[in-house]
């Protein structure tokens, strides 16, 4: 499942190159752009690239994915909704035991370590979070933070096919986080996980393309992941300097 994961992104990379460009009236004059992009600036050399996929992105939402989601909330009970969240949110924490443990984090890897094997034991294999309940802290890492723990820069801001913004440093991480976080899935179906996942991620995000009513919402959209990951890298580095 995790290898039809990579080379859905490999075929997406290649096919997205055949999109068509973005109507002109969803696009703000280039002067416009240049002013907004100084502003919100991030390193974005294939920013026509991301264009398309972020155009390709709102396509798929819009006529696809979201329908799916909203049938999935109006159809499945909260209470199944919030199993599933939680079943989901556990598998994270392989992930960060992993990651953790690459970058030589003894106490953030038992952290992890026990809120796997809590919740995974005494929450039915996930479907409740009793770790939180007993007052846990929730550590993360993700393969991306362990690239940075060792120096690798950032690298252009890159928009995945289906998957949104990101780096391309952290693209990388995607696959390896998803094969750690699978080995947590002790109780699904393989075939269903991914698309479950899915659902399930998306059902939790507000956010819809297009609906800022914005002609700089790629720009906006983009200065908001910047800074969101900029908090995760600054906590990371007041972890390690905390010695904890």
């Amino acid at each position: 499942m995790k290898n039809k994961l990579f080379f859905l992104l490999l075929f997406s990379f290649l096919s997205v190159s055949s999109i068509a460009e973005i109507p002109e009236n969803s696009s703000p004059e280039k002067d416009e752009v240049e002013e907004i992009t100084e502003y919100f600036g991030d390193y974005d050399p294939w920013e026509a690239f991301n264009r398309r996929v972020y155009h390709f992105n709102y396509a798929f939402d819009k006529y696809f994915f979201v329908p799916i989601v909203d049938g999935y909330q109006k159809v499945t009970p909260n209470f199944v909704q919030h199993r599933i969240s939680n079943f989901f949110d556990n598998t994270k924490n392989a992930s960060s035991l992993g990651n953790a443990l690459a970058q030589t984090k003894g106490r953030k890897a038992l952290r992890s370590l026990g809120r796997l094997s809590i919740n995974t034991i005494l929450g039915l294999g996930g479907l409740f979070d009793v770790a939180t309940a007993l007052g846990m802290p929730k550590p993360y890492e993700d393969f991306g933070l362990t690239l940075a723990h060792y120096g690798v820069p950032r690298g252009p801001y890159l928009i995945l096919p289906l998957l949104g913004p990101s780096y391309l440093r952290d693209a990388f991480g995607i696959v390896v986080d998803s094969k750690l976080a699978g080995r947590a899935e002790i109780s699904l179906p393989k075939k269903y996980s991914l698309p479950l996942y899915a659902i399930d991620k998306k059902s939790r995000v507000s956010f819809r393309f297009y609906g800022t009513n914005s002609p700089f919402e790629y720009e906006y959209v983009r200065f908001l992941y910047k800074k969101y990951r900029t908090v995760q890298e600054e906590t990371h580095q007041n972890f390690n300097i905390g010695g904890i």
